[in-house]
C-alpha cells in the first residue's frame, strides 16, 4: 500500500504532501503552491525534502487531484 493510498482517504482537514500527516487547520508549519492547489507541509524534515525535491510530491499531487476528479464523476453531488 502506497502513501497515494491513504493520504486522501478522509475528505475534511488537509494533509501533509510530504508524509501523509492528517493536519489540523492551522497546524501546517508551511503551505506551497503549485498547479492551483495548496499543498501542506507539517514540518521542517518535510519543507526540506519538497524543497531538496519537489517532483516526487507533485506526481502525488497529480495523483490525487485524478482521483478526486474520477469520484466526482463517479459520485456526482445531488443538487437540491
Amino acid at each position: 500500500m502506497s502513501i497515494e493510498d491513504n493520504i486522501d482517504y478522509r475528505q475534511e482537514g488537509e494533509t501533509c504532501i510530504v508524509c501523509g500527516k492528517a493536519l489540523k487547520p492551522g497546524e501546517a508549519l508551511a503551505t506551497m503552491h503549485a498547479r492551483g492547489s495548496k499543498l501542506p507541509i507539517c514540518c521542517p524534515l518535510c519543507l526540506d525534502a519538497y524543497q531538496n525535491d519537489p517532483k516526487p510530491y507533485l506526481e502525488r499531487l497529480a495523483k490525487l487531484t485524478f482521483r478526486q476528479e474520477l469520484r466526482n464523476l463517479t459520485n456526482p453531488k445531488e443538487g437540491p
